[in-house]
């Protein structure tokens, strides 16, 4: 009989925000607005329930998560009023959660054990942890994970910190005959995926690719963490769209620029393409997008989690492949965007294994 996606959150910042307000909505309107599979196998966004959460930040821990989400500096739009969910956000690991310059003098910080995680989990009857930690949190990332293993509950590493594309992480995970998904949720209609569409179709069309850059400027405090740590999310980035074009070499710079306040939980992409056409002849291509990134982020994930329920459901141990080539930055196997969506369509019909 099909039961509700009771789901855990590590780290209660804007995509977390989005995400809780997303699935209330949905729920209070029955609308289908804005969503890529309307059902997963019969789940619905409605059979998503959040039963923990945790987070370091002072001034969230100890709050119920309907309120810890409107909480600075959280800053994402709100859309609906979220009722409470009794679900009472509680201390995680610190480790390198935070960069260590805003620690204190930004964020006060409380924090507790992996023990302390795998204890609330487990309580919670949990079916899924989604790690959305700041970038940069490779070894909290890892904390969340280990817990996740004990837990017995299948991981979404929505962010840049490298799990499901380790193998030591894949074999633990197989193992533990667990489902693993990752690194770092593409966004519903994000800069990465529109900029990897346009470089596929022009590696289709039989260009050769000379250059392309993507500036990207926001006001969520995620930019303002990757003002000190953006190493990884430029990697995976750069990644993503390098995949799109086999067998050609090119320049590439992919960057966050800086953080600017007043977009609030606005992001502003800027791309840039150069090519070369028939008989040599220069083409270029500009785009700029403007998204709310929180919302865009959880677009993806009311997908990713009940995709992650099948994968549950059906015994499904170690990388999600399919799942993760068509929803993440960084997943064990790139494909382009249309390939990749086959291949989910093909894994909720039972014609992939995974």
């Amino acid at each position: 009989m099909k039961s509700n996606i009771r789901v855990s959150i590590a780290g209660v910042g804007n995509c977390a925000s989005a995400l809780v307000q997303g699935v209330q909505y949905y729920k209070a309107t029955g609308d289908a607005t804005g969503v890529a599979f309307k059902e997963v196998n019969g789940y619905t966004i409605d059979d998503i329930k959040f039963v923990a959460a945790f987070d370091v930040d002072a001034r969230k821990v100890g709050k119920d998560l309907s309120e810890a989400i409107f909480t600075p500096p959280n800053n994402a739009i709100k859309v609906i009023d979220v009722d409470r969910l009794n679900v009472v956000v509680k201390p995680g690991p610190l480790l390198d959660g935070i960069a260590p310059e805003l620690v204190g003098k930004h964020i006060p910080v409380v924090e507790a054990k992996v023990d302390d995680v795998v204890r609330e989990l487990e309580s919670a009857n949990t079916d899924i942890l989604i790690n959305y930690l700041p970038t940069g949190a490779q070894r909290a990332s890892e904390a969340y994970a280990e817990a996740a293993l004990r837990a017995g509950v299948g991981f979404v590493n929505a962010m840049p910190a490298q799990i499901a594309t380790s193998e030591q992480w894949q074999a633990m995970f197989t193992k533990a005959g667990l489902p693993l998904l990752g690194d770092d949720v593409q966004n519903q209609l994000g800069a990465t995926v529109l900029h990897k569409t346009i470089m596929h179709l022009l590696s289709l069309r039989g260009l050769k690719v000379i250059g392309t850059y993507q500036l990207n400027v926001g006001g969520t405090p995620d930019f303002l963490n990757l003002n000190y740590r953006k190493g990884q999310k430029e990697k995976t980035k750069t990644t993503a769209i390098k995949r799109m074009v086999e067998g050609q070499e090119f320049d590439t710079y992919i960057t966050p620029v800086a953080h600017v306040g007043f977009l609030g939980g606005r992001k502003r992409a800027h791309m840039f393409i150069e090519a070369q056409g028939f008989a040599g002849v220069p083409v270029r291509i500009e785009v700029s997008l403007e998204v709310h990134d929180p919302w865009n982020n959880a677009g993806i994930m009311v997908d990713v989690l009940r995709l992650m329920k099948v994968a549950l459901d059906r015994g499904v141990a170690g990388p999600v492949y399919s799942v993760a080539a068509w929803a993440f930055k960084n997943p064990p196997i790139h494909a382009p965007p249309d390939e990749a969506y086959q291949w989910v369509t093909e894994f909720i019909n039972g014609k992939r294994s995974n």
